[in-house]
């Protein structure tokens, strides 16, 4: 090694958060690294010492990894080893690192550790000091503002879902003010009956979008389609009025609020897909068979209405009212969800994962249902 400083890998790891909740504990933590002012994303810190036991790092990434090896290791041979003589082996390792480097390392360069096992969680400092955490702790660079946001949000008894989002919220949000925290997370929960399980990362992007306010450019770009579909609608029903006698489209305001509200999880998908499938079933099917006749259903009727009266029109008028349709229909809650719904959920936003992002897929339904409406209007505006 030599004299003077440490020579060994400077960058230090940022903000881990552990709670307990009803039946376990949850372990998470961000992936930043800092070198400096160099930030480098997606780094693992969590790590399995057993199936039963977990543990984040924070601080110098070589002090840590020098002394996580032999306990790992040591876990390997003996899978049965209880929390506390784990805790123990990390905290006798971490105090002869700390006496044989102590002099080597400056002030502010410190390290340390967070285990966690179903019922036990425990801070383990850079001289080997454990303390015993009853309902959450936080550590890291970022640990100010996770401790406050903790403070301020956690319960007794919560349940896992519940702790998953407070997990997730106290990382992003300390990550909006704090540039050493990033907002990648990884995630793992003890559950007390089951072994450990890696939260996956379409599951935390999911908890993201529940957790997180949505971003300001976003919410104007809803906002303008939002508008927009209100003024066309009622655009159409005037010409539509003065054209053929009739108004094509029913009233009705709950549905068009609904589809307003925003849209984060796959619970306010379905609940604004089926206000926005009732937009389009609401059509004025009397004024229609005046003219025509048609299979049951509003939307065969408005297709052999404009067939017959505007002779040529784009199929995406009808094509995309049928597809969101499908993605009401063929879903559940209406529904098991079916495989057309997969499909449709493809042909819209391109990703052959599912589930889909679902704020991603409401906003291009909300896209298909004003463009049916600007052709629609498109056509009427022709005809006048």
């Amino acid at each position: 090694m030599g004299g003077g400083k440490l020579q060994q890998e400077v960058g230090k790891m940022a903000l881990i958060v552990a709670l307990k909740y009803k039946n376990g504990s949850i372990l998470a933590t961000d992936t930043r690294v800092m070198y400096d002012e160099i930030k480098r994303d997606e780094a693992g810190k969590l790590e399995f010492m057993t199936d039963e036991i977990g543990v984040a790092a924070f601080g110098l990434i070589g002090a840590t990894d020098d002394i996580l090896k032999p306990v790992k290791d040591n876990c390997k041979s003996d899978p049965t080893i209880s929390f506390d003589k784990g805790c123990r082996n990390l905290s006798d390792n971490a105090f002869d690192w700390y006496k044989k480097y102590a002099e080597r390392l400056d002030e502010d360069e410190s390290y340390g550790f967070i285990l966690v096992s179903p019922d036990r969680i425990k801070r383990i400092d850079e001289k080997g000091y454990s303390e015993e955490a009853y309902d959450y702790e936080c550590e890291g660079d970022g640990r100010r503002n996770g401790e406050y946001l903790l403070r301020e949000h956690f319960k007794k008894d919560l349940g896992e879902e519940e702790a998953k989002r407070l997990a997730v919220f106290t990382i992003l949000e300390t990550s909006k003010i704090d540039p050493t925290v990033g907002n990648d997370i990884q995630m793992a929960v003890f559950p007390k009956k089951e072994k450990y399980k890696l939260i996956s990362n379409e599951e935390i992007e999911n908890i993201k979008v529940c957790v997180d306010p949505m971003h300001w450019d976003v919410f104007e770009s809803r906002i303008k389609t939002l508008k927009d579909i209100i003024e066309m609608r009622e655009k159409i029903n005037n010409l539509w009025e003065k054209i053929f006698g009739f108004k094509l489209f029913l009233q009705n305001e709950k549905a068009v609020f609904q589809i307003m509200v925003p849209c984060r999880n796959e619970t306010e998908f379905n609940t604004n897909i089926l206000a926005l499938a009732l937009l389009t079933d609401q059509l004025n099917i009397k004024g229609m068979k005046k003219y025509v006749t048609a299979k049951d259903g509003s939307i065969n009727y408005l297709e052999r209405f404009l067939t017959e009266k505007i002779k040529k029109f784009p199929p995406e008028i009808i094509s995309n009212l049928r597809d969101i349709r499908i993605m009401r229909s063929w879903k559940f809650p209406v529904h098991p969800t079916d495989p057309k719904f997969i499909k449709m959920v493809y042909k819209i936003t391109g990703d052959l994962r599912y589930p889909p992002h679902w704020p991603e897929l409401y906003s291009k339904s909300l896209d298909m249902y004003k463009e049916s409406l600007s052709k629609l209007l498109d056509c009427l505006q022709d005809r006048s």
